[in-house]
């Protein structure tokens, strides 16, 4: 016999202390002895006793069947009822909380060590459903079998085998089968308690009576030609004979669909038929409401699945499937966790909890995965279908392909973005196109006029002039830079490739900023980096477009001399393997990490106010980057605040 952990709820003291007797006796262990429901309720929060013996009337505001219902809503512990009482409306109710058994008080040793064996059996049942029939059949045929060997073996060990038949009665009136043997002829040889509510005939009707009578009386049914076959191949054969689903006869005349097993055994030299028969007609009905509800949700244009309560999906319609990219019969059976995004918050799982929490599910948007890998957005809701006990028996699943709205609203976003980008750009260039045109053009006018005045010095004519030479170069620059960026962004420009040498290259570049004097007045010197390494002539050959090449170091130098008031800007190139990398490194003023992605773009810059000290539309880095671009090139920048920065880029050979 297994140990139980026992709770005793019991508020009269004799009755409490004789049943820890028996059933430290008997050799299981009590936990706890409890006078009320409060108290039983208390101690199932923080334990799991195997077993509650529950008085059904006890002290206090709770009596024992309300007890058990409250502890049945967190926790399914069997429950045996104590009772004093036989009155029918207090059994009828406590039979609704689905006890274990009834002990009728005074208790006496043996009727509670029945009830516990039957209580054992009971547990070990339900453990194994799956090999529920197996199991059942085994035990009744080795018990009967072994009942059969000690009667002729052990004559002087009746009361034992009485006994043991007892334990058996109380197993087999408490499955949730009904178990019918006959013999060889068909005459009804056992009965139990779940064949009477199944077919409606009492034991001692329907015991020597032909198996013949469960069945339909039209010997043209061929159900009932197919159940009178199966029973007389099992007996021919002696052999258990498969599931097999048929229409039997109640005592009313009514038709029950059942599924049916049987098996053959000898008790006694005679031949006997083990037969296990369960209700199918919840199952049948529930299959001719998916039958209807399938011949409708096949034509939706929305997605619908049924699952179990473990997640196999049972049904699914046209819609759902295509949406996932699956043919429907591949996705019969399958676990619906199949279709969860890795890494998704809302699993099958995860979706099954708040369903059976919240009696429902409702999400937005979930992410499934198709046949292909490939993600699909989904908005999802799921409703709990349960049977008459309300009890979850499947989760059916309702959902939309919602790409094409995500879509839609991406594009929506996109185009308010650029709406948005375009707006802010045409603010930024207007603030300094206007800040920029003034200040070369003021220059220029206001010099030319103190020359018009006249009565200057030679000096200071040469002077004006150069002052006036400079804003009109760095107004040129403007303008140069604006139709650069026009001609870009319209792909007017054509790239025309030449062979030439880095090394010359280079010099050239040098040459053109050395006596440049826009930027004599600060203290920077420039220093170029040259490829000599090789000692090979031609190992700084390139095939190129030395115009272009030359416009985005002329920016990119230009543009080092502006954000730096002292020290050193180096530019050259370096060869790796059969490619060149080019660089402008300076030692100016840094850029923020935040804003090194956004200074490629058409009139950014590191300060927007008006106040800035750096003139320019912010158009430098921007012709850079779309020349590049053009080239088939990528230009790349390290920075750190106050210590300077490197611009790497390299183009197509």
């Amino acid at each position: 016999m297994a140990v139980f952990k026992i709770l005793i709820v019991e508020d009269e003291l004799i009755s409490s202390r004789l049943l820890q007797n028996y059933l430290i006796e008997m050799g299981h262990k009590i936990v706890g002895v409890v006078p009320s429901g409060e108290e039983a309720i208390a101690y199932i929060l923080d334990n799991s006793p195997d077993l509650l013996l529950m008085d059904i009337e006890l002290s206090g505001k709770l009596n024992g069947i309300e007890t058990v219902e409250i502890i049945r809503q967190t926790k399914d512990i069997p429950v045996l009822f104590l009772t004093g009482q036989t009155d029918k409306s207090l059994m009828e109710r406590a039979k609704a909380v689905d006890p274990i058994g009834y002990l009728l008080k005074p208790i006496q040793s043996v009727q509670l060590e029945i009830i516990i064996e039957m209580t054992r059996k009971k547990i070990l049942v339900d453990q194994e459903l799956e090999n529920y029939r197996k199991y059942l059949e085994r035990l009744v045929v080795d018990r009967t079998q072994g009942l059969v060997n000690e009667i002729e073996k052990h004559k002087q060990a009746l009361k034992r085998i009485e006994e043991s038949e007892l334990k058996l009665s109380a197993i087999t009136s408490s499955a949730n089968d009904a178990i019918i043997m006959f013999d060889e002829l068909g005459q009804i040889k056992f009965w139990n308690l779940e064949a009477t509510r199944l077919f409606g005939y009492e034991q001692e009707d329907i015991i020597d009576q032909n198996i013949r009578v469960l069945f339909s009386s039209d010997n043209l049914n061929d159900e009932y030609r197919q159940g009178i076959e199966l029973i007389q191949n099992v007996i021919e054969n002696k052999q258990h004979s498969k599931n097999i689903e048929l229409s039997a006869t109640q005592m009313n005349g009514s038709r029950l669909p059942i599924e049916m097993s049987m098996a053959s055994v000898e008790i006694g030299g005679e031949l006997n038929v083990v037969c296990i028969v369960r209700d199918i007609s919840l199952r049948k009905q529930y299959l001719q409401e998916i039958e209807r509800f399938k011949l409708i949700a096949d034509i939706a244009k929305y997605g619908l699945a049924i699952t179990d309560i473990k997640g196999q999906i049972v049904y699914l319609n046209k819609y759902f499937s295509k949406i996932h990219g699956y043919e429907t019969n591949e996705l019969l059976g399958e676990n619906f966790q199949l279709l969860s995004a890795k890494d998704s918050p809302y699993s099958f799982s995860k979706m099954a909890k708040i369903s059976l929490e919240q009696d429902g599910f409702e999400s937005a948007e979930i992410w499934h995965v198709k046949k292909d890998n490939s993600l699909v957005p989904v908005f999802l809701n799921t409703v709990v279908i349960k049977n008459k006990k309300e009890e979850p028996i499947f989760f059916a699943f309702s959902g939309i392909d919602i790409s094409e709205t995500k879509e839609y609203e991406s594009n929506i976003l996109r185009a308010k973005q650029l709406a948005e980008d375009s707006d802010r750009m045409k603010t930024a260039f207007l603030s300094t196109i206007s800040h920029e045109l003034r200040t070369p053009l003021n220059a220029i006018i206001g010099f030319a006029e103190l020359i018009k005045i006249g009565g200057l010095e030679t000096e200071d004519m040469a002077d004006f002039n150069e002052e006036i030479l400079g804003s009109g170069l760095h107004l040129l620059s403007i303008v140069e830079d604006i139709l650069d960026v026009s001609l870009l962004e319209k792909h007017d420009l054509k790239i025309e490739k030449n062979m030439f040498s880095l090394n010359a290259f280079i010099k050239q570049v040098y040459d053109k900023f050395k006596d440049n004097k826009r930027y004599e007045n600060k203290d920077v010197k420039l220093a170029m980096r040259l490829n000599t390494k090789t000692g090979d002539p031609t190992d700084d050959m390139i095939t190129a477009d030395a115009k272009k090449l030359e416009h985005i170091f002329t920016k990119l130098i230009d543009n080092a001399f502006k954000f730096s008031e002292k020290g050193k800007i180096e530019f050259g190139f370096k060869r790796i393997n059969s490619k060149f990398e080019f660089f402008v490194k300076d030692q100016g003023i840094g850029i923020e990490k935040d804003k090194l992605k956004l200074i490629f773009e058409n009139f950014s810059q590191l300060t927007d106010d008006e106040n800035r000290v750096h003139d320019g539309l912010g158009l430098g880095l921007s012709i850079v980057k779309h020349l590049l671009d053009m080239m088939g090139g990528e230009i790349r920048v390290d920075s750190e605040i106050g210590k300077g920065s490197t611009f790497y880029f390299s183009i197509e050979n």
